[in-house]
């Protein structure tokens, strides 16, 4: 997948499909051998289909996920997570016997230095893991919003919420509600980038700088934390809740649960095992935690996307 994504198997059969091996190699300037063996891969994983000669197609899965200009294209996030969690992969039975992230072995950084040193010191990746956040919360935003009635509540405030792709799924959904997302300075600075189908329709998403581990949160009745707790430390996950309890009566949460029904939510802890601090959960243990930080009321919707989502009321 990853080496078919970087390549650009994909985007060539979207634009010309039913090639055979022999003209895919050509586009591609590989072997005839090493591209026959790539294809009859991603066929096997039902990303290609075949017909006659044998012809190449795009799977109905790849056109829809796998294109770099379709709607909900995941090639963004498949690159980074070629470049940035493959790595760590290779450290995995490290990452068991230690039970810690292995950005140290992999990047020979802790995992802090290598989001500031190399996200926010380059351009070129800090677009890079922006598209690939916002890849995401396109396949799975709308799924987020509309998994509660969410008519009672007027002003939301998505932290960490990057480029706003969530809020505006809120917001779609919500005819009622505004949304500010409250990110990094270094994120609202470029989020024009990635919001140019929305700025003369949407006005009721706004964006305000900041860091929610260490600033004043805006005010609002209902927040949203979508792929963040996961990444957090014991420490820093009571400080985040501690601070939306304190503030708001709301919270929204997207994130894996390990009780759904999707087959990748086991394996989705092994993935926070390599990479961060943090680690996935079960719906109970979302609700014990949470009952913990004063939120007494929880419900738990499976969307049968990559995020579930769940609802918990002060």
């Amino acid at each position: 997948l990853f080496t078919a994504s970087k390549m650009g198997v994909f985007d060539l059969l979207q634009k010309s499909p039913g090639l055979d091996a022999v003209q895919v190699a050509a586009e591609i300037k590989a072997s005839l051998k090493g591209t026959r063996s790539l294809l009859e891969a991603c066929v096997s994983l039902g990303l290609l289909t075949t017909h006659q000669k044998p012809l190449y197609k795009n799977s109905t899965l790849a056109a829809q996920f796998l294109g770099s200009d379709s709607p909900f294209s995941l090639h963004s996030y498949i690159l980074h997570t070629d470049n940035m969690v493959w790595p760590l992969f290779s450290h995995l039975e490290n990452a068991v016997r230690e039970g810690t992230n292995q950005h140290e072995q992999a990047f020979s950084k802790e995992a802090q230095d290598l989001f500031q040193d190399t996200y926010y010191d380059s351009q070129a990746l800090k677009l890079r893991f922006m598209n690939a956040m916002h890849s995401i919360a396109k396949v799975t935003g709308k799924a987020v919003a509309t998994a509660f009635d969410l008519s009672t509540y007027k002003l939301a405030c998505d932290l960490g919420g990057c480029t706003g792709a969530i809020a505006h799924e809120l917001t779609k959904a919500n005819p009622q509600m505004s949304v500010i997302v409250f990110d990094l300075p270094a994120v609202v600075e470029i989020r024009e980038r990635f919001q140019p189908q929305h700025m003369d329709t949407d006005n009721r998403v706004s964006f305000i700088a900041g860091d929610f581990f260490k600033d004043d949160l805006p005010e609002a009745d209902l927040y949203i934390l979508a792929r963040i707790l996961h990444d957090c430390s014991t420490v820093r996950l009571s400080v985040i809740l501690t601070m939306c309890w304190t503030v708001g009566c709301a919270l929204l949460i997207a994130e894996t649960m390990l009780d759904g029904p999707t087959p990748h939510s086991a394996l989705q802890s092994l993935n926070m095992l390599v990479q961060t601090e943090g680690t996935e959960r079960t719906q109970r243990q979302f609700t014990k935690l949470l009952k913990k930080h004063g939120f007494r009321h929880t419900r738990v919707v499976h969307t049968m996307n990559f995020l579930d989502a769940l609802l918990t009321i002060k």
